[in-house]
């Protein structure tokens, strides 16, 4: 059950990491500068994007695991 929960949490923790880490740091750039967003826009733009192509491999090993242990256990099955 707790396998089942992880998967989930982590993509959600890894995307809100992402989208936060970038929006401080396009905040940060746009105090500095004394302007009023863009930098927080664009950067959090940017960890959408990037958390969502994170998540997508993140998934596609997932993918990838299962596929190989099913395919694993089918050779093993056609030995005995």
């Amino acid at each position: 059950m707790m396998d089942d929960m992880a998967l989930p949490i982590q993509l959600g923790l890894t995307m809100v990491g992402s989208i936060l880490s970038c929006g401080a740091i396009g905040y940060f750039i746009d105090k500095w500068l004394g302007i009023r967003g863009p930098f927080t826009i664009i950067f959090i733009l940017a960890g959408v994007i990037g958390g969502g192509i994170i998540v997508y491999r993140q998934i596609g090993e997932v993918v990838d695991l299962k596929e190989t242990n099913r395919s694993e256990s089918k050779g093993n099955n056609d030995r005995d």
